[in-house]
């Protein structure tokens, strides 16, 4: 029986495309546009960890890419990155009117979180939630999943935890959560398998 859900963000709820900023700003950079993405790529991991700011992750970008325009226009660059998942928020929606507990659990950075928690309404529907850059870990270290236990109101034998990577559903399993992996591009087989009628059936 499922009595919480625990969502990842990127490809669950939102989808997302660095190339689309990296497009953006190659204009005012030596780079092109796939250079940018694999320079940049680099720090990802080490904002994700909450071991470089924002704003230390702009400075080595402007140096690494010789970025030679604005800074805003760069960080806006880097923050719209995102589409929504629409069938995703309809089900979560659906969840938060029948008071069904829900959280989130995400490698991201102090550059997305703000703004998609201010762009997309549904962040709004969450109980709580763990961030990466916050929790010093990425998923999946089995250390963030014990973060998320030792913090978050809920019963990893009863939530059901989503994530599209397989490694980190693997890692939320074997930290006691039932576990989906989510595919974006197939909505209907998670509801068909997973959504409230089906509970049985849940790994």
């Amino acid at each position: 029986m499922v009595n919480a859900y625990l969502f990842d963000i990127g490809n669950v709820i939102i989808a997302f495309d660095f190339m689309k900023a990296a497009r953006k700003i190659e204009s005012l950079s030596n780079c092109p546009a796939e250079e940018i993405l694999a320079r940049v790529s680099t720090l990802t991991d080490t904002l994700e960890m909450g071991k470089i700011t924002p704003e230390q992750f702009y400075d080595r970008t402007i140096k690494m890419i010789d970025y030679q325009g604005d800074r805003d226009f760069l960080s806006a660059s880097f923050e719209d990155i995102f589409e929504l998942n629409g069938p995703m928020v309809e089900f979560i929606e659906a969840r938060h009117a029948e008071g069904i507990p829900l959280h989130l659990l995400s490698n991201t950075n102090g550059i997305h979180v703000p703004f998609f928690e201010k762009t997309f309404e549904v962040f709004d529907c969450f109980d709580g939630r763990i961030y990466s850059h916050e929790a010093g870990c990425m998923k999946p270290d089995p250390e963030i999943y014990q973060i998320v236990k030792r913090t978050l109101p809920l019963d990893p034998a009863t939530t059901l935890y989503i994530d599209d990577l397989p490694a980190n559903c693997e890692a939320g399993r074997e930290a006691g959560f039932l576990t989906a992996q989510y595919d974006l591009g197939n909505h209907e087989a998670f509801l068909r398998d997973f959504c409230p009628v089906h509970n049985d059936n849940v790994n």
